[in-house]
């Protein structure tokens, strides 16, 4: 979080600021805003915020704040930006390779099987870790998870990959990669956080 609010000041501090008049505020509480663009710099560098499709975004300032897309500032210094539609929630955060450290494990008579050991080594606490996994669509852990298992695989594709993810000595669950199939169990995560 220190990080993401270094991030703020940084882009508050390097927007050119142009005025903004207020056009109209309507009785269903909807405000008309005309804007003129404000340019970022992020590092030093131009920055020209897009949204998912590639097209441009303004930003702008209304009394005061600055307003600017999450998911492009988010991107542009390396974090990750998910959305949990049911929860009407978005999450920011580093990418999950960045929070895994990678070990693989000594393995005899498994033919073309290679194990690996995948241990948190984020910024979180376990109750902060445990706080987080809760409020994380199931389905996008999995699907990460699995996507681990996949690049564990590119480095050795004829070879079948098993992963098994640890916060410290908590085991968390398995992922599997076999050819082209993924499959991850977080059975032991879901009786430790609860």
């Amino acid at each position: 979080m220190k990080k993401f609010t270094s991030f703020l000041a940084g882009v508050l501090t390097s927007a050119l600021l142009i005025s903004l008049p207020v056009s109209a505020l309507a009785s269903s509480g909807k405000l008309t805003l005309e804007v003129a663009p404000i340019q970022i710099q992020v590092n030093g560098e131009a920055f020209r915020p897009v949204d998912v499709n590639g097209n441009a975004v303004m930003v702008f300032t209304y009394n005061g704040t600055t307003y600017a897309p999450l998911r492009a500032l988010a991107e542009a210094y390396g974090l990750e930006v998910g959305y949990d539609a049911a929860r009407n929630m978005v999450t920011v955060g580093q990418p999950l390779s960045d929070q895994w450290s990678v070990s693989e494990l000594p393995v005899t008579h498994y033919g073309n099987e290679r194990v690996f050991r995948l241990t948190y080594a984020g910024p979180l606490s376990w109750e902060a870790f445990q706080s987080q996994w809760k409020a994380a669509d199931v389905e996008s852990i999995k699907a990460a998870l699995e996507q681990a298992a996949a690049d564990l695989q590119k480095n050795a594709p004829d070879a079948g990959i098993t992963a098994y993810f640890y916060y410290g000595d908590y085991s968390l669950g398995t992922v599997v990669a076999r050819g082209g199939n993924f499959g991850a169990d977080l059975s032991p995560a879901r009786a430790l956080i609860k």
